[in-house]
């Protein structure tokens, strides 16, 4: 008796899971309606993240984002600014102390996201007061990110130029 009704519960699940999958095209969501009239989209992220993975995530998040706007016909005018702990996160792994697997992994992952943002034309800024903050002023960046005195200056400047901000 107890097989039987776990057996129905069961091919009740599936036949939910096939309706929703065969449903499929249904529940696609789009940006059709805000992006509607936009040719361009200026955008500035602001990303200061205390954790490697955070800013991993963030990054694919960012990559997402340019991603969708050029699969809907705008064209992406995107700036990166890190700053705060972030920064420790974008030296140059040859400079990068001792680390294990895990963490090799996370930056190596992060590294390769900002080598494919830099190659979509995605600007890439870290704010030096940060790096000071840290002791890494002298440390070097992974290539394609160029130092900026203060980020905060930065996202101002990025603002009054057009350029909406987006805090990640």
């Amino acid at each position: 008796m107890k097989n039987t009704w776990i057996g129905r519960l069961v091919g009740f699940m599936l036949v939910g899971l096939f309706l929703v999958v065969s449903a499929g095209s249904g529940f696609a969501a789009d940006d059709q309606e805000p992006l509607q009239g936009l040719t361009a989209a200026k955008v500035v992220f602001d990303v200061k993240k205390d954790d490697p993975e955070k800013l991993l995530r963030a990054l694919a998040a960012i990559r997402n984002v340019r991603n969708i706007l050029v699969r809907q016909g705008v064209q992406p005018d995107m700036i990166v600014s890190f700053r705060g702990p972030t920064v420790v996160c974008l030296t140059d792994m040859k400079e990068a102390p001792e680390m294990d697997e895990y963490q090799e992994d996370i930056m190596d992952k992060i590294s390769w996201n900002i080598i494919e943002l830099k190659k979509a034309g995605v600007q890439l800024e870290a704010c030096e007061l940060a790096l000071k903050l840290v002791g890494m002023e002298n440390t070097g960046l992974q290539p394609g990110i160029k130092k900026v005195e203060n980020s905060l200056i930065s996202l101002i400047a990025h603002q009054n130029r057009g350029y909406a901000m987006v805090a990640i």
